[in-house]
């Protein structure tokens, strides 16, 4: 067994046995972050059955196994190789079209909603908040006002790039602690603003997507990257009172509302 590096909410070990390779994960329920363990069980079993996630072979108090995928996990210099977005956008479109399929209890997920919880959690709890945090939850409601309806889908809602995996033929999608009923456009939001996709970076995704380039989706894109990377700095908030790993959550908020008031000024002059 051998400690897998990279996790900033688990723990997580690669291990081997007759019948192959694993990794198994330890966690604990984190109602205080949003997750739901039985909630994720089953949004990765649907994943799982759109060949997108990996098969789980175990899950039971705590810890979960799944199939160790032989691949590099991306980064974000990596999600922008030529050809590497339009595979994921092919796995999230496979995961997206598969909401006819669906059955069971799935949670519903907002980023809108999430950012408010997180931000109530963080008061409760007693972790610091930036001053004008009312502030900035009153723009992204505004914005949020702002989207056009759409068909809610099966979403993993943590587009991070240490979760996607690169066999070289398929792409693979990990840690499902988030998923839920949402938003599609969220997790192409997530990952390109994570990895700092240009705008023509940003197209060519949204492209490879739909099948076709809607103007309209990309303002819709720009509008739920400003809610992924509140969301993200505000979980870190969370994190810095609620977590004992050795990972400074206080500068990863930082950063990341950095990341938000950045991406506000950029959005402002678009318009609707």
């Amino acid at each position: 067994m051998a400690a897998l590096a990279g996790g900033i909410t688990n723990r997580n070990f690669r291990v081997r046995d007759d019948n192959g390779s694993f990794v198994a994960r330890i966690a604990e329920e984190l109602l205080i972050l949003g997750v739901d363990r039985r909630n994720e069980h089953l949004c990765h079993l649907a994943a799982h059955a759109l060949k997108v996630a990996p098969e789980i072979v175990f899950a039971e108090n705590g810890v979960m196994v799944t199939r160790y995928i032989e691949g590099r996990t991306l980064d974000p210099a990596g999600m922008r190789e030529p050809g590497v977005a339009t595979r994921l956008a092919q796995s999230l479109r496979r995961l997206h079209e598969g909401w006819d399929c669906l059955s069971g209890e799935m949670l519903y997920f907002s980023p809108f909603q999430a950012n408010r919880t997180y931000v109530e959690t963080s008061r409760r709890i007693g972790a610091a908040l930036p001053d004008d945090i009312d502030i900035m939850l009153e723009q992204t409601r505004k914005l949020s006002r702002t989207l056009t309806p759409f068909l809610p889908t099966l979403c993993h809602n943590d587009m991070l790039p240490a979760n996607i995996l690169d066999d070289g033929d398929r792409i693979w999608i990990v840690d499902w602690e988030y998923a839920g009923i949402g938003h599609p456009l969220f997790d192409l939001a997530g990952i390109s603003v994570n990895c700092a996709f240009s705008v023509e970076q940003e197209v060519e995704f949204l492209t490879a997507y739909r099948g076709d380039f809607r103007t309209r989706d990309l303002y819709e894109l720009h509008v739920l990257q400003v809610a992924s990377l509140l969301r993200e700095a505000l979980w870190s908030v969370v994190q810095t009172v609620a977590s004992d790993l050795d990972f400074d959550y206080r500068a990863y908020a930082d950063r990341n509302f950095g990341y938000f008031r950045e991406a506000l000024r950029r959005l402002e002059p678009m318009g609707r």
